[in-house]
């Protein structure tokens, strides 16, 4: 049996629409749990900047009550 197999646009476009619909894919997964990493550490290092800056808000106003 001889099995014939015609290279046309028609026999190549689904397979490179599907090779090109999971690299999108691929792609935009990749680039989004990199911002969504980026995002907490950005996030993480501001909370822990607010908080020290309130503990020496606090230690201040602690400070300024215990002199009175």
């Amino acid at each position: 049996m001889k099995t014939s197999r015609n290279i046309n646009p028609k026999t190549v476009m689904a397979p490179l629409a599907a090779f090109t619909m999971a690299w999108v894919l691929f792609a935009y997964t990749r680039h989004s749990i990199q911002a969504a990493k980026v995002n907490a550490k950005l996030t993480r290092e501001q909370n822990q900047h607010q908080q020290h800056q309130q503990g020496r808000e606090r230690e201040y106003r602690d400070m300024r009550h215990s002199d009175k």
